[in-house]
């Protein structure tokens, strides 16, 4: 009896287990026969485990530090390797040699264009393949193939004649183009041309007449008319050029180029002409490399034109009339595509002035 009396527990002896005091609980512990020994060694397990982690740190060493690696003096750009473009106006030699080839050759350019255009339109395409139909009704297959593949030759050399004309124009692009009163013209043919400012057609000859010395001493100019002494031809001559002297303090020619690349290759090239009495800039040329288009390179070379007339004090820009990529060989029938990058072109000039308050 008296162990059941001793194992026995009351609801009134679990009051001091919410006191956490180790003394009573070994004590109510005591009256459990089967757990007395079992709970002494835990509770004992427990006051060793709590008098270890009271212990000092100092009889341990210190854990070992890491040191980072410093921050690197200057972190370089990932861009910093690529390639720049860069729009300016140039007065170089070799930059303007470079311009005009590249004006020329977008010229030229515009044959092939032209060509296809010419090929892929729906009447000459009608045509030849009523030709063929009507040759494959009278011919064998034999002779019909021989015969087609002779009037293919006939039209595309035909192609190629009519729009030889972009040939011509590109030829004529040069210093004298350049320099002269503006226009472009084809080889051979005078008169073709006209001024910057849309009005009369130019000659053709644009430098003046060289001048030659006669035993007397006497200048003469060797295109010049008879009639008059020597003295006469010198006053002329005098008033010529004082003519062309101030003709060139009102009119200014402008060649923007954009470079590309550490060799600074010359992708695109704007040519402009400032008329100072006319308080205006023409655009006579503006083109960029075939693999540049569409890059913006264009728009660039628009902008930097825009703002070197502003800085000579011009208040307005458009394109020439004449300049060098507007001239059409083909009948109208054949310049849709032509219209349509013109308009473009003038379009985007629109917007440029606009985004820098410039008049047109």
């Amino acid at each position: 009896m008296s162990s059941l009396r001793h194992s026995s527990l009351l609801l009134s002896d679990l009051d001091p287990l919410t006191e956490w005091d180790l003394t009573k609980v070994l004590k109510l512990a005591d009256g459990i026969p089967a757990y007395r020994y079992s709970a002494t060694a835990f509770f004992s397990f427990l006051s060793t485990l709590r008098t270890s982690i009271q212990l000092s740190t100092s009889a341990y060493p210190p854990y070992p530090t890491m040191s980072l690696p410093p921050p690197p003096q200057s972190v370089q750009s990932p861009n910093a390797d690529l390639p720049t473009l860069s729009t300016y106006p140039t007065n170089t030699q070799s930059d303007r040699i470079s311009s005009l080839h590249l004006i020329a050759d977008s010229i030229a350019q515009q044959r092939q264009s032209a060509s296809f255009t010419v090929i892929t339109h729906p009447y000459p395409l009608s045509l030849t393949i009523l030709l063929l139909g009507i040759l494959y009704q009278y011919l064998d297959y034999a002779t019909f193939a021989t015969t087609a593949g002779g009037v293919i030759m006939i039209l595309l050399l035909a192609v190629r004649m009519v729009t030889g004309g972009y040939i011509s124009l590109a030829e004529t692009i040069n210093f004298t183009w350049l320099e002269g009163p503006g226009g472009l013209r084809l080889a051979g043919k005078k008169g073709h041309g006209r001024s910057p400012s849309g009005g009369g057609a130019s000659s053709g000859n644009v430098d003046p007449a060289p001048l030659t010395k006669t035993n007397s001493g006497n200048l003469h100019g060797s295109a010049g008319g008879g009639g008059g002494g020597g003295n006469g031809k010198r006053s002329r001559n005098n008033s010529n050029s004082s003519a062309r002297g101030a003709e060139g303090r009102d009119v200014e020619n402008v060649v923007v180029v954009s470079k590309w690349g550490q060799e600074e290759e010359i992708i695109g090239a704007l040519v402009m002409r400032v008329l100072r009495k006319e308080e205006k800039a023409v655009v006579r040329a503006w083109t960029v490399k075939l693999r540049y288009r569409g890059k913006g390179v264009g728009r660039a070379l628009l902008e930097e034109g825009v703002r070197v007339a502003k800085e000579k004090g011009v208040g307005s820009m458009e394109f020439e009339r004449d300049h060098a990529n507007s001239h059409k060989v083909l009948p109208d029938l054949f310049n849709g595509g032509l219209e349509r990058r013109e308009k473009k072109a003038k379009g985007m000039l629109v917007e440029v002035l606009k985004e820098q308050g410039v008049g047109t």
